[in-house]
């Protein structure tokens, strides 16, 4: 069996190419301000060992989430960035019997089994929700599975960057059977787990404003310019693409779990540069379920950055 090869980093190359500040250490360390609790002091409390980074507070951390927040970068984009910087080195040769199997991040998605264009039932739970099937189709890409496999009776949902390649998905049920509503690619499975990206971002490029809210069916019904953080709870990852947007906007649907979400990522995005404000639609449950109208009405005012939301249109 041959030799697996780690990954070595030339770090001082690629910090001086993007122009990031940092000193290096008679011990081999190179140390730089720790993006996640930096606070200005001019102290250099991160530390790379030349295999992993270590902050004085913050503990062990990964070298794509550091870099990612430190360039601004998306995990995806950070991953590219890396590899221009790696070289492949096998510093410990271990002999090949007692070599151990190491699975390697997937490079190509596979949608699940059974996948193809949507049927007439798929599109039927479509409009029973109030969407136009053929626009999600041509402007989301969505798909749909038949009565077998893992992600039987479901639409699948492909979730793209922004290189155009599909990292991740998602499965919407249509039975109304299933114990979980959506089901999602297992991260092991995915190019990017799918709590490490935004639903929609690849539609939020060259804005410095962004609507957030919590599923693909409320990005359907809002438009471009939103993206999904696919539940209430938002991940680190999540929040570091969140916060190179200037102006954030977040629209959780009006339940407890929604009002508490909105509140614990307004805090957290608050302590950042830029402006971020909370909005909600009393009486309104779940954002995917306002008219058209309003959704344009609504992404209008927060792309102007107006701080309230219009009046919704009374349903009929």
């Amino acid at each position: 069996m041959e030799n697996k090869k780690w990954p070595q980093l030339n770090l001082t190359s690629l910090l001086n190419d993007h122009g990031v500040e940092y000193t290096e250490g008679n011990n081999g360390w190179i140390n730089l301000h720790c993006p996640f609790c930096y606070k200005g002091d001019g102290v250099f409390g991160l530390g790379w060992s030349g295999k992993v980074f270590n902050c004085f507070c913050c503990g062990r951390l990964s070298r794509v989430e550091v870099l990612s927040s430190l360039l601004s970068l998306t995990p995806a984009k950070t991953v590219q960035v890396l590899l221009k910087y790696e070289k492949r080195v096998n510093p410990h040769p271990i002999p090949s019997s007692s070599a151990k199997h190491v699975k390697m991040r997937v490079t190509e998605l596979k949608l699940p089994s059974g996948t193809a264009c949507m049927t007439k039932r798929h599109k039927n739970y479509l409009k029973s929700r109030n969407f136009d099937p053929a626009r999600l189709e041509a402007e989301w890409g969505l798909l749909g599975t038949g009565a077998l496999g893992e992600f039987k009776h479901r639409i699948i949902i492909p979730i793209i960057d922004e290189e155009g390649r599909t990292i991740c998905y998602q499965g919407r049920d249509i039975s109304g059977k299933a114990n979980a509503k959506y089901k999602s690619c297992p991260d092991e499975n995915a190019v990017v787990p799918i709590k490490s990206y935004l639903y929609g971002l690849n539609k939020c490029q060259d804005q410095d404003w962004i609507v957030i809210t919590e599923g693909p069916t409320k990005v359907w019904r809002l438009g471009p310019g939103s993206v999904a953080t696919f539940g209430a709870t938002v991940t680190d990852n999540q929040l570091r693409i969140l916060k190179s947007f200037k102006r954030r906007t977040i629209i959780f649907d009006h339940d407890e779990a929604g009002i508490e979400g909105a509140d614990d990522l307004a805090a957290r995005l608050s302590i950042f540069g830029g402006e971020t404000q909370s909005l909600s639609f009393f009486g309104v449950t779940d954002v995917a379920d306002i008219s058209d109208a309003d959704a344009k009405r609504v992404m209008n005012r927060c792309k102007g950055g107006v701080k309230s939301l219009p009046a919704l249109e009374e349903t009929k």
